[in-house]
């Protein structure tokens, strides 16, 4: 096996065991914690972030990703967008609300910064094989950045996946397969086939490296702000690994003195899936697992998160919390934010929205704070769920009037 950088190596977080990249998938031998929650440390001291010169982010931020630049087999990753969203500003009056538009990756969802990564530390070690467990975009990312790397990509998806997102990761050359039950259960097989056949796991033996990649997120940000950072970042939250990883950029950054300050996240879950909301207002370290959890909200829908203890410390460290919406307001918030910033989002990423609504009710947001609201990805990957917001749509004669046209509209 190759070493990736020679200036790295995984951490335990609970009690500090240091050991090689190459051995990312063996458990702590000290006090058990699973490999896939080990973190990566850089040894090299960072004397320039982000690295000038450079028009790609993952190549500005390759100082603190795990990788040689040469390594990273789609650097174009990333790159997206910050809206300064006034339009949905004046609508529910916040002077200072930003729109990071992550739609906009070549998969169209954030898990791309991940995966790319991801594979490519996977490819670097000399895989020929991954699987991935996911509710769609992770697999549609991970599939992408498999093909790129010439790796065999196994994909298993909960049975109500939309159609969209299997067609995606079809065409980048995934093999598909359904599972009769929840994400929670494709993980499971996941790590059975990663453990009884040797077949890499995406979302678990690589979840140390996909993390670093969701890391540059919030480099952007900071980049895109003029090397400062928001007041409140918000975040669709399922599992928690962007949680993580942007809990991670903000220590790193705050390492380097460059910011004096860390901004609170707030993870955004779906009321019918929200274990990390109640495990916070009960002031738990863990979560307790959901028994049947339902949303519309697919790409949140989760029963016990793998991250759950980490993704708890990280929000309590920077004073953050969580926050649940109804599927009705997710909802909602597809429509707003279409009709106000012309972004068509998925109900999962439209959550940021709806839990920052729902801190302004509470109180907890002023009018002049800088906020950031993560949309996750694109509305064109469950168009299935969405059009039930529009109804259904009229039809007229080939031969109608024009006033006859015009009334049916209602808007003139």
């Amino acid at each position: 096996m190759k070493s990736l950088r020679k200036d790295i190596f995984l951490e335990c977080p609970r009690c500090g065991y240091k050991k090689n990249v190459k051995d990312f998938r063996s458990d702590c031998p000290e006090c058990g914690y699973p490999s896939a929650l080990f973190q990566i440390k850089y040894c090299q001291e960072t004397k320039e972030f982000p690295l000038s010169g450079y028009t790609y982010p993952m190549l500005r931020y390759s100082p603190l990703l795990p990788l040689e630049a040469e390594e990273i087999i789609d650097y174009t990753v990333g790159n997206t967008p910050l809206i300064h969203a006034r339009n949905l500003g004046r609508f529910i009056s916040l002077k200072n609300l930003y729109i990071k538009d992550e739609t906009r990756n070549p998969s169209a969802s954030f898990k791309d910064r991940g995966s790319i990564i991801g594979v490519s530390a996977a490819k670097a070690l000399g895989y020929a094989a991954v699987n991935v467990a996911s509710s769609g975009n992770f697999a549609s990312a991970i599939a992408r950045a498999c093909t790129l790397s010439s790796i065999k990509c196994l994909v298993l998806v909960p049975h109500d996946t939309p159609d969209e997102k299997m067609v995606m990761i079809a065409a980048y050359g995934g093999k598909v397969i359904k599972v009769n039950g929840i994400f929670d259960d494709c993980r499971r097989l996941s790590i059975q086939l990663s453990k009884e056949r040797g077949i890499v796991s995406a979302g678990w033996d690589l979840k140390p490296f996909t993390l670093e990649g969701w890391k540059t997120t919030v480099f952007e940000i900071f980049d895109q702000m003029g090397g400062t950072l928001p007041d409140i970042i918000l975040i669709p939250t399922g599992g928690g690994g962007h949680i993580l990883g942007t809990w991670k950029a903000l220590k790193e950054l705050s390492n380097l003195k460059k910011v004096d300050h860390l901004p609170k996240i707030v993870g955004v879950q779906a009321s019918g899936s929200a274990p990390y909301v109640k495990a916070f207002i009960e002031g738990l370290n863990e979560v307790k697992p959901i028994e049947g959890p339902q949303t519309i909200a697919k790409s949140l829908k989760v029963s016990s998160p793998l991250e759950q203890r980490d993704v708890l410390k990280a929000v309590r460290e920077v004073k953050g919390e969580f926050v649940s919406v109804s599927d009705k307001e997710i909802l909602e918030s597809v429509a707003i934010i279409g009709k106000t910033e012309g972004l068509f989002v998925e109900p999962g990423a439209a959550a940021s929205l709806a839990g920052l609504k729902r801190l302004i009710d509470d109180g907890k947001v002023k009018a002049d704070q800088k906020v950031v609201i993560v949309v996750t990805g694109s509305g064109l990957k469950d168009v299935t769920d969405i059009k039930q917001i529009f109804g259904d749509f009229p039809s007229i004669s080939k031969d109608a009037e024009s006033g006859e046209i015009l009334s049916i509209t209602g808007l003139f």
